[in-house]
């Protein structure tokens, strides 16, 4: 086959085929075609290779610019493929940039309603969405799948793209079941158009994985997870950047499930794969290795984990700026680290700012802002401010209740801590109204997090010289790190 029939959906599985013939015919050879310099690109892109498809494409541009002009439709095609490139290679902004700029040019020249502009708004709604703008890529992606559904159909990949961003912004704007929604149909039409095993089935259906992460199906998303793990080293081998994002997904899950070792293991494999492939500062590289920290958080090896975090933080804030959703969350798994080191004044500074930070960019109902505040109510109660620490946890489980309701984990999770605080004030009364009817609905649940809370729990009762109380929740959770005897 030669590379200039190659079908577009086909790409990511001829690409690894022609890589070896490509690198060989380019040793020595400076000066490319633009026509070659595309075709070379494409088969870099889809094997992973972004910085030489970057290479490439800027070369595309560069000459259909002086060839044909900045407004003709090679030059903007050229322009939305290397806005591609810099999103592979985690340069947002400048991918940002160029397609705000195709746009404006293809609705001047074709109209809202052409195929191209209604690509470049589904591609500039994308790029909101790595940039932590989850708002404005609602904003920008609700018309675009409107129009997309009504001028090319419900089955056409650009309409099941723009529906795969949409629901990406809405998983992390808290709205877990619009997410869960549009990409079960992503998924479903996916496999029924494309096939089980084809790279556009596998993508959605790691997405779908993500929300079931967020959903707390834990179970769910490991048994799907490892079936789109295999079928990605088979289809794209084991250093694909897409088999790696999949890999770093199974050990979020194994992290989640308290498998830590194991989770660990994967990520390290990961993290090694993306320095060489992507560079040791890309965005998806620092998100393997905050995810290592976590799970040396995990193992209780919180020097090990600060060791990690804080350069992880450092360079986020350096390539994304301290607004960014990935280092806000940076900030925070931080912030929790010194709390177990019991720098209780360096946690204080980062939790404040991370509450502050998660207020602004999902607003004060948002899961990630819940668990922000109490993240902080737990630094509160440490540096002696009770009153600050009760008033965020009743805020907190009132959200919760109001949210997700009475019976789910997070929520139950919550009226132990507020009730552990009780004990702590010596309010006795107060706190068996939140802990009794809790320890009855999480009994059997092995969570991490609720292993983390009863021991708290227990440590409470002992310091209150509440001895039985306390056994008794080494008997209930038997996996128990036994809490300080007193």
């Amino acid at each position: 086959m030669c590379i200039s029939y190659i079908p577009e959906d086909n790409t990511q599985l001829q690409s690894r085929k022609f890589l070896p013939h490509i690198n060989a015919l380019l040793r020595g050879d400076t000066q490319v075609s633009p026509d070659f310099s595309d075709q070379y690109a494409r088969i870099y892109q889809g094997a992973g290779h972004y910085t030489k498809a970057e290479k490439f494409r800027a070369l595309v541009v560069e000459k259909h610019r002086k060839l044909f002009g900045d407004d003709h439709q090679y030059t903007l095609k050229a322009m939305t493929s290397l806005a591609e490139t810099y999103m592979d290679l985690g340069q947002f902004e400048k991918a940002r940039v160029l397609l705000v700029d195709v746009l404006d040019k293809q609705r001047e020249i074709l109209g809202d309603d052409h195929a191209e502009t209604l690509e470049s708004m589904a591609d500039l709604a994308a790029t909101y969405l790595y940039l932590g703008q989850y708002e404005n890529a609602l904003q920008a992606g609700i018309p675009a799948l409107e129009k997309f559904k009504h001028i090319l159909g419900e089955d056409h990949p650009g309409t099941l793209g723009t529906m795969n961003n949409l629901a990406y912004a809405h998983l992390h704007l808290g709205h877990l079941e619009e997410a869960l929604k549009l990409q079960i149909a992503i998924f479903d039409k996916s496999r029924q158009g494309l096939g089980e095993d084809h790279p556009d089935t596998l993508r959605p259906e790691g997405n779908l994985v993500y929300t079931y992460i967020k959903l707390g199906k834990l179970e769910e998303a490991k048994k799907l997870q490892v079936s789109v793990v295999e079928k990605q080293i088979h289809v794209l081998g084991e250093d694909h950047p897409e088999t790696l994002t999949s890999l770093s997904y199974l050990a979020s899950i194994y992290n989640q499930l308290g498998n830590f070792a194991e989770a660990q293991k994967l990520d390290v494999s990961v993290f090694e794969k993306r320095s060489q492939i992507l560079g040791k500062d890309h965005p998806k590289t620092l998100a393997s290795l905050a995810s290592i920290a976590l799970a040396y958080t995990g193992l209780e090896q919180f020097e090990e984990a600060l060791k990690l975090q804080i350069p992880v933080l450092e360079k986020r804030r350096q390539i994304s700026g301290d607004d960014h959703v990935d280092t806000v969350t940076s900030m925070g798994h931080l912030g929790d680290t010194y709390n177990h080191l019991g720098q209780f004044g360096e946690a204080l500074k980062l939790n404040i700012l991370t509450v502050e930070k998660r207020r602004h960019i999902s607003g004060d109902k948002h899961s990630d802002t819940l668990k922000a505040m109490a993240n902080l109510a737990i630094t509160y109660g440490a540096v002696g401010k009770s009153e600050e620490a009760k008033e965020l946890q009743v805020s907190v489980l009132e959200k919760r209740r109001a949210s997700a309701g009475e019976d789910d984990p997070n929520t139950l999770r919550t009226m132990v801590h507020l009730g552990a605080m009780y004990l702590n004030l010596g309010n006795i009364k107060e706190a068996n109204k939140l802990i009794i009817p809790a320890q009855k609905k999480l009994i059997g649940n092995r969570d991490p997090n609720t292993l983390l809370v009863m021991s708290s729990l227990a440590t409470a009762y002992r310091t209150a010289g509440k001895i039985k109380e306390a056994k008794n929740l080494d008997k209930l959770f038997p996996k128990l790190k036994p809490s300080p005897a007193t």
